[in-house]
């Protein structure tokens, strides 16, 4: 089975992924996952193992792919083979995803079998939309000015508009107006905190978010703020779940605030 995400919108496209995620997790107990970063030396090779091999104790693999389009040619032509011959696989998912749609040889993965969905930027209605759902999610409510002004500042970027919600949903302040927008723009600006934060929860590459984790310590952000953060801007029931499992194992002793958000570090997608 394949699925083909695609499109500039990183941030809806990076949450169907997730949701894609969850999904198998809470269906297969003995779910093999992997990520494969095709613009990196050697993934393209550790793909076509990984899709070849199956241990008695998997019982589905699910890979995920981006970076095609800096794949040589020669590997592109392999790829493109290796995703044909696992269209209908029942043990093998592969998930691709890319900021634009890929060359004409892959538009085969635009038929089915393939489940594909493009993320484009959203329009001024769709993004008025996505705000006001996002906005309810986080408790939020907006005055006419303050949403407006969020609406033309971040226009299509979605990915912007959610991390500045998840830092307003932070804030004392449940009812939001211009002023309260104001006076958060003064107080955020310096060490920037909330746009690291937002790398190290949507970043998709292990490097990113441990540079992110790196720059707050380096900020001497305290580690148990950083977590507590972190606890508030999880949105899923997964998310909170596992949030709430590493609190308990802090409190209890077994485990130390840094150690967690390395190990966070590593594991989030």
């Amino acid at each position: 089975m394949i699925v083909y995400l695609y499109g500039p919108d990183s941030y809806r496209r990076q949450e169907k992924l997730k949701e894609y995620l969850e999904r198998y997790k809470a269906q297969y107990k003995g779910l093999s996952l992997s990520y494969f970063y095709l613009d990196q030396e050697g993934d393209f090779f550790k793909l076509k193992d990984f899709s070849q091999s199956q241990s008695l104790f998997e019982s589905s693999r699910v890979g995920m792919i981006s970076g095609i389009k800096d794949l040589d040619e020669t590997y592109q032509k392999d790829l493109i083979k290796l995703c044909k011959e696992n269209l209908k696989s029942q043990d093998l998912t592969l998930i691709i995803s890319e900021e634009k749609k890929l060359a004409k040889e892959f538009n085969f993965l635009l038929e089915k079998p393939v489940i594909a969905e493009s993320f484009e930027e959203l329009k001024e209605k769709e993004f008025s939309d996505f705000f006001q759902k996002a906005a309810q999610s986080r408790n939020l409510r907006f005055d006419t000015e303050s949403r407006d002004f969020l609406l033309r500042a971040y226009g299509s970027d979605s990915r912007g508009l959610i991390q500045e919600l998840d830092l307003l949903s932070l804030l004392d302040e449940k009812t939001i107006t211009k002023k309260v927008l104001d006076n958060h723009a003064s107080i955020t600006s310096p060490p920037d905190i909330f746009s690291l934060l937002g790398e190290f929860v949507y970043g998709q590459r292990v490097g990113s978010r441990l540079s992110a984790l790196e720059i707050l310590f380096d900020h001497s952000e305290d580690p148990a703020k950083i977590f507590n953060m972190l606890a508030i801007m999880a949105r899923t029931s997964p998310e909170k779940n596992k949030m709430a499992d590493y609190d308990a194992a802090i409190k209890s002793g077994k485990l130390e605030y840094p150690e967690v958000l390395l190990e966070l570090a590593l594991t989030t997608q």
